[in-house]
């Protein structure tokens, strides 16, 4: 029997803001086989993509990624959704990686190393220890996995607290999904390699307010 490599139960949703290069390269990696949607905060309007893309847009008002991937997500026709991020490169086993994890769990958190497909160069890896451990601060949009049921069982993205940038509001919906016990699995076959430093270690102003609304809706990070 052969193995097939291209699932096609999946939706691809990426967030772009301003970076159109980025974007197109990142297509290039995904096969013709899987529903792609392109949500867009208003920078590309003149952007030519390519056939059979779906898009999303709205008018131009800062980076409002929260209700771009919310409303990305509602054109997917797919069970399961994976987001990416307009600069990330995805290795061509990163799909049916998360398709299949997302067979046995609701929520499947990709790999996103900086060098090319080493799994243990993502930040997160360094902590790593026990499978018991993956908890909702796992949760990274720029290559992450879910159930679509799932997604909008936990209410998407909280766009009315996170909608001032990118930052805190995929922890905060893996947070929402982990006290409804939904499954989590670390997926450390569903690599996306991501050249530029992680938010994380170099976190913008939008980014540090967002930890701030973080950390008045939870009490802590």
């Amino acid at each position: 029997m052969a193995i097939k490599f291209t699932p096609d139960d999946l939706s691809v949703v990426i967030a772009t803001y301003n970076r159109p290069a980025g974007l197109l390269s990142v297509l290039r990696t995904i096969p013709r086989e899987i529903e792609v949607i392109v949500a867009d905060d208003g920078t590309l309007p003149e952007l030519k993509l390519p056939e059979g893309i779906k898009v999303y847009t709205h008018e131009h008002d800062g980076n409002r990624v929260s209700t771009c991937r919310n409303e990305g997500a509602k054109l997917a026709t797919r069970p399961k959704i994976l987001f990416l991020d307009d600069d990330v490169t995805p290795h061509h086993l990163c799909f049916a990686a998360h398709s299949l994890a997302l067979e046995m769990f609701d929520v499947s958190f990709g790999l996103l190393p900086q060098k090319k497909w080493k799994p243990y160069t993502d930040d997160r890896l360094m902590f790593y220890i026990h499978e018991e451990q993956i908890l909702w601060n796992w949760c990274w949009t720029g290559n992450l996995a879910v159930r679509t049921d799932v997604f909008w069982d936990v209410g998407g993205f909280d766009s009315k607290v996170f909608d001032g940038g990118a930052g805190f509001e995929d922890i905060d919906w893996g947070r929402r999904a982990f006290l409804k016990n939904y499954r989590m699995t670390l997926n450390r076959l569903a690599m996306a390699n991501h050249p530029a430093p992680h938010t994380a270690s170099d976190p913008s102003d939008a980014q540090l307010r967002n930890q701030e609304r973080y950390k008045a809706k939870w009490g802590e990070v």
